[in-house]
């Protein structure tokens, strides 16, 4: 089943699809879309988390795509489509490393959905529940409370079109693309709960 999705996949395309796919798997590509969310809502709507945010992306970044390659590609061994099968189509890209599951693309991206979407995903807090900035420095801050509901759904749709990516230009299964999507979205949530628990820990110290 899942290399039957693949040929379908990978056999379904045109001109503009090809670019948009090779665009969405460059990293100048991850750099702008996270760039414009740190820009637009950490720095605007939220200045006192910006190191937070940062600590937050690269753990994720750094956690998704060790386990991703060191933990399970190199112990799984699954070969990439475009080294175990033949007449794999591939758009402007090389096969790469043998190894293809679980997909770090699609770990890397689902993470950093997931952790920003925690961070910023819901209904808005009301001012009671943000935590004054005056009379602390901005480590011992928490988050200002903004909350956007159209936020995670850009993230995630981000993040889907990277996963779809990878069998389209011939890099990986579905399976892998899944699987490293359900790794990326566990690696996400982690990084928010514990960015979060230092960060209220902090806050409750400066308070005492």
């Amino acid at each position: 089943m899942d290399e039957q999705l693949f040929w379908w996949i990978n056999s379904h395309f045109n001109g503009v699809m090809d670019w948009t796919m090779w665009c969405f798997s460059q990293k100048w590509c991850w750099l702008i879309v996270i760039a414009l969310v740190y820009g637009i809502v950490t720095i605007k709507k939220d200045r006192q988390s910006w190191l937070w945010v940062l600590v937050g992306i690269g753990l994720c970044f750094l956690l998704a795509d060790q386990i991703s390659t060191n933990a399970i590609k190199d112990g799984v061994q699954r070969l990439r489509p475009c080294h175990a099968l033949e007449g794999v189509r591939m758009f402007h890209t090389g096969k790469g490393g043998l190894y293809g599951f679980v997909s770090s693309h699609a770990a890397n991206a689902y993470a950093v959905a997931m952790f920003l979407s925690l961070m910023y995903g819901g209904k808005s807090h009301s001012t009671s529940e943000v935590t004054p900035s005056g009379k602390r420095r901005w480590w011992a801050q928490e988050a200002s409370g903004y909350r956007s509901r159209l936020l995670p759904y850009l993230l995630f749709a981000w993040a889907t079109v990277v996963g779809y990516s990878r069998p389209y230009l011939g890099k990986h299964y579905p399976g892998d693309v899944i699987c490293g999507a359900v790794l990326g979205i566990g690696v996400g949530a982690l990084v928010y709960f514990v960015i979060s628990k230092i960060r209220r820990s902090i806050s409750s110290r400066s308070e005492a």
